[in-house]
């Protein structure tokens, strides 16, 4: 059933990206590129590509981080990853999400109270990231053979499903995403979360039909599709934003191999201590394979 999912994120890998790049900023471990690349349906992406300032690189080309953002969060968030993973060689590559960053729209938001709207928008974030690894491979100064994945989050949620439809990730690693959509709407105390359910009831929509409608776009229904690569787990035992349960819910439905750890946290997980376990689990899959 999941595998006929599939189709919802297929996609013209040949046609044109049609990229406009500029200098963004320069730090001591690396020299950050601002990208814009044309996606499906008319729509035409920021991005932020940071690559290492290593003088003697130990690989002549750089493994990379494809990064998504949280709810409300931008594409340059993706440079406080690069703040740390720069000076250990990776090139971080991070986008903003539809409706976030400067795809901003008055009166539009990613979690949409219209249901075909919401969907859309996860379908269309999924696109935008696999056209984001087109585009990497475009760039000789990557490794499109060792390109992983790291999203919290909004960017946890997201990234279940496009690491589950997009092969050429190696190894991912997600913190506080969570599956069984909607589970996750029933229990959330996320701010965006009650006029969805105004919406659901309005309409007289039980969660039993939910699931149905929501199948397509729901990461429990994708995860298990990236064994054979590991994925790597960050959950909170206390989070009312991304439930604890759905957390637990999507770390079942996937696969070995994978990692999971549980910290005595709500949504805010320990950063410094997180960095250090995904360091160390990218570079078993990225560097040493």
């Amino acid at each position: 059933m999941s595998e006929n999912y599939i189709s919802y994120y297929e996609y013209d890998r040949s046609a044109p990206l049609n990229l406009t790049i500029s200098s963004l900023k320069e730090s001591a471990e690396y020299k950050a590129l601002k990208i814009y690349y044309d996606s499906v349906n008319e729509q035409r992406v920021p991005s932020i590509l940071a690559l290492p300032k290593l003088a003697e690189p130990k690989y002549p080309k750089y493994p990379c981080i494809v990064f998504l953002h949280g709810y409300g969060g931008k594409k340059e968030n993706g440079l406080v990853l690069a703040d740390v993973f720069a000076k250990e060689g990776y090139a971080i590559f991070s986008i903003d999400a539809p409706y976030h960053g400067e795809r901003k729209v008055p009166g539009k938001v990613f979690y949409s109270p219209n249901l075909n709207e919401a969907k859309q928008n996860f379908i269309q974030c999924v696109i935008d990231l696999r056209r984001g690894v087109d585009l990497l491979e475009t760039f000789e100064e990557i490794d499109a053979n060792r390109i992983g994945y790291a999203g919290g989050s909004m960017g946890g949620i997201i990234g279940a499903i496009f690491v589950g439809v997009e092969k050429r990730i190696k190894a991912a690693v997600l913190a506080v995403g969570g599956g069984n959509l909607p589970l996750m709407i029933k229990l959330s105390k996320h701010s965006a979360v009650p006029s969805i359910r105004e919406r659901l009831k309005s309409l007289g929509i039980k969660y039993e039909e939910l699931e149905r409608i929501l199948a397509p776009v729901d990461p429990i229904n994708f995860i298990h599709l990236a064994s054979p690569r590991p994925i790597q787990f960050h959950c909170g035992k206390y989070d009312e934003i991304v439930p604890a349960e759905t957390q637990r819910r999507l770390c079942e439905k996937a696969r070995e191999p994978k990692e999971v750890y549980w910290y005595e946290t709500g949504h805010g997980l320990p950063y410094e201590i997180v960095a250090k376990r995904a360091l160390e689990f990218l570079n078993k899959y990225l560097k040493e394979s």
